[in-house]
């Protein structure tokens, strides 16, 4: 076998790509698997506000299989989770990580049955009775645990860590949401048809690459290292994005957006006549602009918490300790870490604001015109997906670069 055939099929990429190749086999393999006691005539979910949301979870309620409900549960048990053990009351902040992962299982496994338990409400099933509902339901629940599964089997094997399949999803579902909009958009004209699709294709396009260019943009903080040449101690710096969240707000929001909808319609089984819960259930929807203002909130809230996340000020403060490390101008320790969240924060409300505009602010002319819904969701799925494509060519180079200096070492050995 040649050399460069030797380097392909032994590069690590060539098999992370592999895995999650697989992953995504199985991934789309699931989706075609139809949930037990339902068939054609089956209630599909004609909520749009949770089939949009959907989509962007990995999941979709166009069709009823075992991955329906996709990851929607897990990254809202995340956010809550997170919220609820950095909290200083009962010793929570005091939990291993250990315990803080099997409380983010217990809220996925809840959310789960209540959002399933809602969608088996509503559907049509070819068996009455408990018993059909519950094997519906068990199924449900199993598909969502197993695609958590698959995602964190792909974040240690494959490329593009929790979100691979995630995006797969997007991809696939942004091409037949984007294509019923311009089908209506063109009104059965070829020429009209024909100017939409020139026209989104050069705005999507330019889009992608002001988005790319966002992603890639950075502050850098002067870093001062001891253990460097003189040589090159001017080049030295801590870089911070220019929107530090990237497209996880999206996703994040569209999955803690659903919650509302789906707490009301699942309490509206035990209190039919109740109002509010009536207005709550058909308010919050992508459709409604109570729903699109709650989801506006979310993109600038999570943008903000991203980046604080995404930057970690405090564990880059103590590694520059641990290192001698420090940063121009500014004192090592609790300083450090307050200078670095000040900058943090600032980019993150810059992200937020970004977010806000490209995928919030179109979302409102939904409200006149909700036919259209697929072509406004366009922005937010391709701040999603050039966000994600970035983390994994970050991972690639990354991979890459660990390949190159291999053969130095072979050298050595050899020597």
């Amino acid at each position: 076998m040649h050399t460069w055939q030797k380097w392909k099929f032994n590069h690590p990429v060539f098999h992370k790509a592999c895995w999650s190749v697989l992953f995504v086999f199985i991934f789309i393999l699931g989706k075609s698997i139809p949930l037990p006691y339902t068939d054609a005539k089956s209630l599909v979910v004609k909520n749009t506000g949770l089939y949009v949301a959907s989509l962007a979870t990995g999941g979709d309620l166009t069709q009823l299989s075992l991955f329906s409900l996709g990851l929607s549960p897990w990254m809202s048990a995340m956010i809550i989770a997170n919220l609820l053990t950095q909290g200083r009351g009962f010793g929570m902040d005091r939990l291993s990580e250990r315990r803080k992962d099997w409380i983010s299982k217990e809220i996925t496994l809840l959310l789960t049955v209540i959002q399933g338990f809602v969608l088996v409400s509503s559907m049509q099933l070819t068996q009455t009775g408990w018993a059909a509902k519950g094997a519906v339901l068990l199924t449900m629940t199993t598909g969502t645990m197993f695609i958590m599964w698959l995602s964190n089997m792909n974040a240690l094997l494959g490329i593009g860590g929790l979100t691979f399949l995630v995006l797969a999803n997007i991809l696939q579902s942004a091409m037949k949401t984007g294509l019923a909009g311009i089908l209506m958009l063109a009104d059965r004209s070829t020429t009209r048809l024909m100017v939409v699709v020139a026209a989104l294709v050069i705005i999507m396009v330019l889009f992608a690459y002001l988005n790319v260019m966002a992603d890639r943009g950075e502050y850098r903080l002067p870093l001062v290292r001891l253990m460097i040449d003189n040589n090159y101690a001017s080049r030295s710096y801590l870089p911070i994005k220019l929107t530090p969240a990237g497209g996880m707000p999206i996703m994040f929001a569209m999955s803690m957006i659903t919650l509302p909808t789906y707490f009301c319609l699942f309490l509206l089984t035990f209190y039919p006549q109740n109002y509010w819960l009536a207005w709550g259930a058909t308010s919050f929807g992508f459709t409604k602009l109570p729903g699109i203002i709650l989801y506006i909130s979310l993109l600038f809230i999570l943008s903000l918490a991203f980046a604080l996340v995404n930057v970690n000020a405090e564990q880059q403060a103590k590694a520059f300790q641990r290192s001698g490390d420090y940063l121009l101008g500014v004192r090592p320790g609790k300083a450090t870490e307050r200078r670095i969240n000040r900058i943090a924060l600032l980019f993150g409300v810059v992200g937020g604001v970004y977010n806000v505009i490209f995928a919030g602010m179109p979302m409102l002319m939904i409200v006149s015109h909700p036919g259209q819904l697929g072509i406004y969701m366009l922005p937010g799925y391709v701040l999603m997906i050039v966000g994600f494509s970035m983390g994994m060519i970050d991972q690639i180079n990354i991979l890459s670069i660990r390949k190159q200096y291999r053969p130095l070492f072979d050298h050595a050995k050899e020597a």
